[in-house]
């Protein structure tokens, strides 16, 4: 766990998501799917009742090339992200970063913060050597912060999102963790 000042004063922590959090999860991605067309999914949020997000959370928490934290404020999930290795042994090494902040906390250093946790992870578990994303091409404000944390573009993913009868393409971007 681990606690951050904002920009804007607020008392931002960060850890680990539990089991326990699943309905607030579920809650939580709703939301924010509702609130930027950035994501992978919208408002339905992920397609998963609650038992199944408890048992997935719950396997989630034993995976050592897999991790996925909470930021909350007063109590309120307000970012969630992940890093989601591959149990593959050829594979392992490699994995997908994903993060996302509630719109009223947006440029308040959250995403940062989110990152350099997840980061920090696979620096310590020492399994996970290859980061990854996909972030559409015409979010400057995520694609400059990813290249502050040393992320390089590595390709482009055409037409990867359909979003309001509309394709977007998505730039591929990875941070070598032995570079």
């Amino acid at each position: 766990m681990k606690s951050i000042i904002l920009k804007n004063g607020s008392l931002l922590t960060l850890r680990k998501v539990k089991k326990s959090d699943a309905f607030a999860m579920l809650e939580y991605l709703k939301l924010v799917g509702n609130e930027s067309d950035n994501l992978t999914f919208g408002s339905e949020g992920i397609p998963l009742e609650l038992a199944e997000e408890t048992a997935f959370l719950e396997k989630v928490e034993a995976m050592e090339y897999y991790t996925m934290m909470i930021g909350i404020i007063d109590d309120q999930i307000v970012s969630a992200g992940s890093l989601m290795g591959n149990p593959r042994i050829r594979l392992r090494h490699n994995a997908e970063i994903g993060i996302s902040v509630k719109k009223a906390y947006w440029n308040q250093g959250i995403a940062k913060a989110m990152l350099n946790e997840l980061i920090d992870f696979a620096k310590k578990n020492q399994v996970v050597t290859m980061i990854h994303l996909s972030v559409r091409t015409d979010n400057t404000y995520a694609i400059h912060l990813y290249e502050s944390l040393g992320f390089k573009h590595s390709g482009i993913f055409p037409r990867q999102l359909y979003i309001n009868n509309h394709y977007y393409d998505t730039f591929l971007m990875t941070l070598d963790l032995n570079a």
